[in-house]
């Protein structure tokens, strides 16, 4: 009998071994159909509906309006002015390709084509010039891709914003205001002045998800000045 016990022993930890083993690897399986589903309809959005698919597919990067009361850009202090290129984030980890966008069909501005690129209003000021550059960015596709503003709600007053054009001339901006609106309260005419001091603006999305409006229910809105 306890020979039977020794032999019986081993084939059933083998047999719970191979439990456990099935367990996972069918946890795992379900986890990369669930992944390659969501990349799927994402590559699918946007061939059928084309670049802008995946900003009424899922989350726009903000879906802020630019607003004809911005006042027009003033002359003075605009040598440094140019064209972004890369945007960064020390503290966040975030070095990003900078694509220009415009206005939507909806009048909203346009997110960036690529989720971990990040967007600059080319209707608006360049870094550097008086008034605000505004940037925007994906914070994720409302499933499993992360954008490039998942973290920016971490952001503190006090961190460095670079950014840089296609030379490498560089300004650094120090973040002054972190701010979360509800999205229809953004105070436009503030976040797309083209007069006052030179300050970078990042935004994104917060808050929940609204299934209906596809979009969150908040807008996250970084302000920063130049640190020198």
């Amino acid at each position: 009998m306890p020979k039977r016990l020794l032999l019986l022993s081993p084939a059933s930890a083998e047999t719970r071994q191979a439990r456990v083993l099935r367990y996972i690897s069918i946890g795992v399986g379900i986890f990369v159909i669930l992944v390659g589903l969501a990349d799927v309809t994402s590559r699918v959005s946007t061939s059928v509906l084309g670049e802008d698919a995946l900003f009424d597919a899922f989350a726009p990067a903000a879906a802020i309006r630019p607003t004809s009361a911005a006042a027009p850009a003033s002359s003075v202090g605009t040598t440094a002015a140019f064209v972004p290129a890369r945007l960064k984030v020390p503290s966040l980890g975030i070095d990003a390709k900078v694509e220009e966008v415009g206005q939507r069909a909806d009048g909203s501005m346009g997110t960036p084509a690529d989720f971990m690129n990040v967007g600059w209003w080319s209707g608006g000021q360049k870094p550097g010039a008086p008034g605000n550059a505004v940037f925007d960015g994906h914070v994720n596709n409302a499933l499993t891709k992360s954008g490039v503003f998942e973290h920016l709600s971490q952001v503190h007053k006090g961190d460095y914003v670079t950014v840089s054009d296609a030379d490498g001339h560089t300004l650094v901006y120090e973040v002054q205001e972190v701010t979360l609106y509800d999205t229809d309260q953004a105070p436009l005419a503030a976040i797309f002045t083209k007069t006052g001091p030179s300050q970078l603006v990042l935004i994104t999305c917060e808050g929940e998800w609204l299934e209906e409006e596809h979009s969150f229910d908040k807008r996250l809105v970084v302000v920063a000045r130049p640190a020198y």
